[in-house]
């Protein structure tokens, strides 16, 4: 099925960063979690590398043991403050209101066929991909880069190689509302060069 040109910008145009604290009450399931890593594989990919690898973590256990381990090594970085804190009560908030939370990989081509750049670059189409889907199944997620994402104690939580590059976090939960938009977008003779 083909959408229409203005169905087609009409959803591009309405995807919403859904932010945890907005999140409504119920939980997904893995079901649901698959289409939108489903829809994740159909990103551009030069050379067919396919770079994007996700961890899926929604159990109880595992998110606490996530939480604890990111303020652990807050802490351990920026010392014990009000601020650090404070950043510490955020991510135990982010953790527990989302369903789920999905750790965003790039997963190096073993023969580095294309830079480095390119595969980053496929991994975040995937992710568009994955937040485009997400509205259609009463799905809100947000993408952080945030939450000691290459600290040594979450790469090994996560069981990263070397290479693998950790790009965040995209958290899940529930969200069956329109949000509308804060802050007009440019227009496009602010952002496109006609040569």
């Amino acid at each position: 099925m083909r959408l229409k040109q203005e169905e087609s910008i009409e959803w591009i145009a309405s995807r919403r960063s859904v932010f945890p604290k907005e999140f409504e009450e119920g939980s997904l399931s893995e079901t649901e979690i698959e289409l939108l890593l489903e829809a994740a594989k159909w990103a551009p990919t030069h050379k067919s590398t396919e770079p994007w690898r996700f961890s899926v973590i929604m159990s109880p256990e595992k998110k606490t043991k996530l939480i604890n381990l990111q303020v652990e090594a807050l802490f351990a970085s920026k010392g014990e403050s009000e601020m650090t804190a404070a950043k510490a009560g955020k991510f135990r908030m982010i953790g527990e209101k989302s369903s789920a939370i999905i750790a965003i990989v790039m997963k190096r081509d073993i023969q580095e066929r294309i830079p480095v750049n390119e595969e980053l670059w496929a991994v975040a189409c995937a992710v568009q991909n994955i937040h485009l889907h997400s509205a259609s199944l009463n799905i809100g997620g947000y993408w952080s880069t945030g939450a000691m994402t290459n600290d040594d104690s979450i790469r090994e939580f996560l069981n990263l190689e070397e290479d693998d590059i950790h790009m965040g976090w995209f958290y899940l939960g529930r969200y069956s509302k329109t949000k509308t938009l804060v802050k007009p977008r440019m227009i496009q003779e602010d952002y496109v060069n006609w040569m």
